[in-house]
């Protein structure tokens, strides 16, 4: 029997309505909305360099909001009953996108509220890229900071996307989803980042070990 510890790497755009900018933000304001899902599931320990691709991205404009939270819902379901070690990854993922999902699934009525709130956070492992980006910071309240994924992949030497959300609202309303696709796969490189982060800490850790030691 195959040993699970897999990744689930995840990235959510929203509709921000021009008129209510917290619809972006809120899920349960008259305008919310998902207008895609990004993601990528890794079977295995580690993550490979080698392995990474482009992102399964659902898109609302082609199967309507409820069908691609149903697709997102029935998708983790089923991997996290093959893997209790299975771990949710983003930018922001805890504060952000599994909020607003957990939201819009609420109003659309998926599931269960309990179940949801089971496999969306009891049961699967978090690794937040946007709290672990505070390392990079040499600001001593770094603690308190909210470092952008802009300035997180700037400091990596990664692609640094253009636009804001704002501007897929934009696109999504003027039918412009080439545009939204183009700017979602530019902004999927959480695996690189993801190793990248993981490399800084252990190499800050290292560091520390050896100051102490000829201290």
């Amino acid at each position: 029997m195959k040993y699970h510890m897999g990744y689930l790497f995840l990235d959510i755009e929203t509709y921000v309505s021009p008129d209510d900018d917290t619809s972006g933000l809120n899920p349960f304001r008259p305008a919310s909305k998902v207008l895609s899902i990004a993601y990528n599931y890794y079977d295995g320990f580690k993550v490979k360099e080698s392995e990474i691709r482009k992102p399964t991205i659902l898109k609302e404009w082609e199967d309507g909001e409820k069908k691609i939270l149903t697709k997102l819902w029935d998708f983790l379901r089923v991997k996290l009953e093959n893997d209790e070690h299975l771990k949710f990854l983003g930018f922001n993922i805890l504060k952000f996108d599994m909020t607003y999902l957990f939201g819009r699934m609420q109003v659309l009525k998926i599931a269960d509220k309990n179940e949801m709130y089971e496999v969306l956070y009891r049961r699967p492992h978090y690794i937040d890229l946007g709290q672990i980006s505070q390392v990079i910071t040499k600001n001593r309240f770094k603690e308190f900071l909210n470092v952008s994924q802009k300035t997180t992949n700037r400091f990596f030497d990664l692609p640094i996307k253009k636009g804001t959300g704002k501007d897929v609202s934009k696109f999504y309303d003027k039918k412009e989803y080439d545009k939204i696709l183009d700017y979602m796969n530019e902004e999927f490189c959480f695996e690189l980042l993801y190793q990248k982060l993981r490399r800084h800490v252990f190499a800050k850790k290292v560091n520390e070990i050896n100051e102490d030691s000829s201290n």
